[in-house]
């Protein structure tokens, strides 16, 4: 009887290089004791295809088989779980039938998907608020603010925290933003907070809106992919008291791309806020910070191009700068530490004939004007980047650095004091909404993780290296959620069902962060004075591949190849990453040399000096005295935190919060690359959704009961036939041919089948 569900004329779909799945069917059924061939049609180039299989494998549902296409009434189906057959072509073919009728949200199950129309929708609005608030999911088109509805109700019901963990290609229409809007909203004493940042008086919830404009210009860039791609990871913490009224917030942030700062790739940009700056200050403004040339004479900015709202991005930057609590002339001295680093990066550091050594002009003006604005010693400042000096056998020695050298010493400056301004910004934020009696009224919170999705670019350094880790980390508890909701609904339901170890990416997390893992290799050679990236690729092909480089590259554990000297492979849920090594040893250490550390926290500029201490509040700093006999907290690579282990330290810290939560996601989709309005790329987002978890979803699923009907859809599907050719009667119907079955007769049916299986 099972071959019956494959019989001739059923619906199907069929793989298909560039879109996907096509549309098919069965155009013959044979079957010869329990194997079955069958003859399918390719919908798209109609030409026959011949499967074999076995009874056996179609009651297992075996992956082999082309999955079984839903009739078209589900093509609009709000939610996935529902579709009658479970598969990802029929994911594929609602979401995309539902983004053509301008729907840009679908559930599937306990998560949101979300697809980017690329223009302006109405569906954020007052009235949209109102719609949803305090409504069930089942009542209306699925939305953002029903998730948010729901954190909302869950947490007043259950007095349990709540996260939202929003992942994937953002939306630019999605963002956390909206969702704190509606938590303000709904709340009793926020209503004004709708209207987003006004004149109005400063309240507790418009200030949490405004760390968003706060937040994405010193944290978002434009990307490849994406125009306002989050480059860190932030988990904002809404804080209610006990009558559930919102009190406060929390902010943490997690991996500053600090690289993006001296270098961005072709079509990307720097932080929004550089781009802000030059193109929103006043006059008098451009004049203090010496920003009275064309912008694309800064190095740091000239590979990319300006969007037309800088300058009014920039005064909404400002509106919430104020909101939470800096005031104009600590804003002015932030942009000045900016502007210091736009002419920073324009130090000219040459060399002369054939002569390696690297040489700057005393007379650099971008040298004179950036030490000015930095409050830092000129002189010294030229030394140190030229020569470098360090302790071998007791002795101290001095050498001249080469070209390359100095600049990155150069860039590593500027790396270290904005990721250092960007740090002090979140401190303010979190000081102005987390006061002392804000943490004594706190009992819970609804958080949202904000984190950038799974990255896989042409080049893939030590950035997407973490963040291809911490999204390993978040599938993994994704997983291991969604497995446990699926048995627990069989086990409500009574099904015959047996608990399955789910096969998760576990080897994959043990190979990063394991104890002999990539984490703890790349640790140990950043730590070694002679540790280069070269070594830190041999002792990977070593100790992780068990190979020499004459030797032929084999998989290993967790999936990890040897692919170059200077590369390597990294088999991810998702796809497969290859990492370029050069410069992870640098950016890992995350130092300058403890000569500019001397010079930076000795510098005139006060407030260069207060933002430096309060990023490293908190931190493991060794206190060495310096050359004039002061002590400060220095940087030193044998003692200080590395960049991916204060990583590893807070993610483990972001992964315990959660677990203590319950739990929605969002799933963001991109849905094609030009950024065209309303044009779906099959392919892309099927890319997208098997890397974002919505068909582990379904995999999960399929691993129990793939196909969801209702018992009248059953009996009519698979008893009723059965039972008309066995010659049963039906029992509750007095029509042969649309029957009402009684639990009884289907207990038989599934019997005899079952025997005759």
């Amino acid at each position: 009887m099972a071959h019956s569900i494959y019989s001739k004329g059923t619906p199907i779909w069929y793989d298909d290089r560039e879109l996907g799945w096509v549309r098919g069917e069965v155009v013959e059924a044979i079957v010869n004791s329990k194997d079955v061939q069958l003859t399918l049609s390719n919908g798209r180039h109609g030409k026959p295809v011949v499967v074999r299989t076995s009874i056996g494998d179609i009651v297992d549902n075996d992956a082999r088989l082309p999955p079984l296409r839903n009739s078209s009434k589900f093509d609009q189906a709000a939610d996935l779980s529902s579709l009658p057959h479970l598969n990802e072509p029929s994911i594929l073919q609602v979401i995309e039938a539902r983004y053509a009728q301008k729907r840009i949200y679908t559930y599937s199950g306990i998560v949101l998907v979300a697809v980017n129309p690329f223009c302006d929708v109405p569906l954020y609005g007052p009235e949209v608020i109102e719609a949803y608030a305090g409504r069930s999911r089942d009542s209306l088109e699925p939305h953002l603010f029903t998730i948010a509805e729901e954190t909302y109700t869950a947490m007043r019901h259950t007095r349990r925290s709540q996260t939202v963990i929003i992942s994937g290609e953002r939306c630019v229409l999605l963002s956390a933003k909206y969702i704190m809007r509606y938590l303000a909203s709904v709340n009793p004493a926020a209503s004004e907070a709708v209207s987003g940042l006004n004149d109005s008086p400063t309240t507790v919830e418009r200030q949490i809106l405004a760390t968003n404009p706060i937040l994405e210009a010193f944290g978002n860039a434009k990307t490849t992919r994406n125009d306002n791609s989050s480059r860190f990871g932030k988990y904002i913490q809404i804080l209610f008291d006990a009558s559930h009224t919102i009190i406060g917030a929390r902010i943490r942030t997690y991996l500053l791309e600090r690289a993006r700062i001296s270098f961005q790739q072709r079509g990307e940009r720097n932080y929004h806020i550089f781009y802000q700056l030059c193109a929103g200050a006043s006059p008098e403004e451009r004049a203090a910070l010496s920003l009275d040339r064309p912008s694309s004479e800064f190095a740091y900015l000239a590979s990319s191009a300006f969007d037309a709202d800088e300058a009014s991005n920039f005064a909404t930057t400002k509106r919430a700068l104020s909101i939470v609590g800096i005031d104009n002339g600590r804003q002015m001295r932030i942009f000045e530490l900016l502007a210091g680093l736009l002419h920073l990066g324009n130090v000219d550091i040459k060399q002369y004939r054939d002569n390696p050594d690297a040489v700057i002009s005393e007379k650099d003006v971008s040298l004179v004007i950036a030490m000015h604005m930095l409050g830092i010693d000129l002189k010294e400042f030229r030394k140190w980047t030229a020569t470098k000096h360090f302790a071998a056998r007791g002795e101290d020695i001095k050498s001249a650095r080469t070209v390359a050298q100095a600049r990155g010493v150069r860039d590593g400056v500027a790396k270290f004091i904005y990721s250092c301004v960007f740090d002090w910004l979140v401190a303010q934020v979190n000081a102005s909404l987390g006061t002392d009696d804000v943490m004594r009224k706190e009992q819970m919170f609804i958080a949202v993780l904000d984190i950038y999705g799974f990255e896989h670019f042409e080049m893939n350094s030590f950035e997407q290296f973490c963040i291809n880790y911490a999204n390993e980390k978040l599938q993994q508890q994704f997983t291991s959620h969604v497995f446990k909701i699926q048995q627990a609904e069989y086990a409500s339901e009574d099904i015959d069902w047996h608990t399955i170890d789910f096969s998760d990416n576990q080897p994959t997390i043990d190979l990063i962060e394991g104890r002999l893992g990539l984490l703890a290799i790349l640790d140990e050679e950043s730590r070694l004075a002679a540790g280069t990236d070269g070594s830190f690729v041999e002792k990977l092909n070593w100790q992780l591949l068990g190979q020499g480089q004459s030797q032929t590259p084999k998989p290993t554990h967790g999936g990890l190849f040897r692919s170059t000297s200077d590369t390597f492979t990294i088999a991810h849920y998702a796809h497969s990453v290859e990492y370029t090594v050069d410069g992870f040893l640098e950016k890992n250490r995350g130092t300058v040399p403890d000569e500019h550390m001397d010079l930076i926290l000795g510098s005139t500029n006060v407030f260069l000096r207060e933002v430096v201490e309060t990023s490293a509040a908190g931190k493991s700093y060794q206190h060495h005295t310096n050359k004039s006999g002061s002590s400060h907290p220095a940087v030193t690579t044998s003692r200080k935190p590395t960049q991916c282990s204060i990583f590893k330290t807070s993610l483990k810290t972001l992964m315990d919060t959660l677990a203590q939560t319950d739990i929605h996601y969002i799933r963001c989709i991109k849905p094609n690359d030009e950024k065209r309005s309303w044009a779906l790329d099959r392919a892309l987002v099927l890319n997208q959704l098997r890397a974002c978890g919505v068909l582990e979803t379904v995999r999960i699923s399929c691993s129990g009961y793939p196909s969801r009907w209702t018992y009248e859809e059953f009996a009519i599907r698979c008893a009723f036939p059965f039972v008309r050719r066995r010659g049963y009667s039906c029992l509750n119907s007095s029509r042969t041919d649309t029957p009402s079955f009684c639990p009884s007769m289907i207990w038989i049916c599934l019997k005899s089948r079952r025997t005759q299986n």
